[in-house]
């Protein structure tokens, strides 16, 4: 028994309620829950209404709004969203810390003094590295489309940590008075280049979400 129009949109109604507008999960579980409910009403007989409670009864649990401590307790998104998302960000949220772990304890073995020549050089790479990558996430930030995904929900938890970044790193003086490097300011510039990088992955993800299901 096939569905009709407002019997749909009665469906597409909980949904809302439920905070389920994540383009790449929302087609997906409205077509289960059509499915669900259509085969109920077949096999058991049931009315649209005695069936739609039934199998929503059993969705609640998979669409309540939770949290997690990979994003922040500040970022909510129903339950299967968060899932999906955790999956995607797991492995990267392990790799973020990598890059600063790894150059800190790298010049913090480094015992020399660099020449003023060598000093101003680097520091200007560091200056540059820095504006281009500022640039590049403030364009991705702004630029991608506003359309939720479960790609855009992590975007949105990671904006806030690299805008927090890219203040620290106006400093634009990554060597010390004494000469030497200064292990805090460049280790926070390779996280951020690697956190932008992550981020513009995962906008590359969200972008063709969109496409995948033709929403402009």
């Amino acid at each position: 028994m096939e569905l009709n129009k407002e019997q749909i949109q009665r469906i597409e109604h909980y949904l809302n309620l439920k905070n389920i507008t994540y383009i790449d999960v929302r087609f997906e579980i409205l077509d289960h829950i059509v499915s669900d409910i259509e085969s109920k009403m077949t096999n058991e007989n049931f009315d649209f209404e005695t069936v739609f409670y039934n199998v929503t009864g059993k969705w609640d649990a998979h669409l309540k709004e939770t949290s997690s401590w990979y994003f922040g307790v500040g970022f909510s998104a129903p339950k299967i969203i968060l899932e999906k998302a955790k999956k995607s960000f797991k492995k990267w949220f392990f790799l973020m810390p990598v890059p600063y772990l790894l150059s800190y304890f790298l010049i913090n073995k480094m015992d020399f003094i660099y020449s003023e020549n060598i000093e101003n050089g680097l520091n200007l790479v560091f200056q540059i590295v820095t504006i281009l990558t500022v640039v590049l996430f403030l364009f991705l930030m702004i630029s991608k489309n506003k359309k939720r995904t479960t790609y855009s929900f992590i975007l949105k938890t990671q904006s806030l940590n690299l805008l927090l970044g890219a203040i620290l790193l106006i400093d634009f003086d990554f060597f010390n008075r004494e000469g030497y490097l200064n292990p805090f300011q460049v280790g926070l510039l390779f996280s951020f280049v690697f956190g932008t990088f992550i981020y513009y992955r995962f906008y590359k993800k969200h972008q063709e979400a969109i496409k995948k299901y033709k929403i402009s």
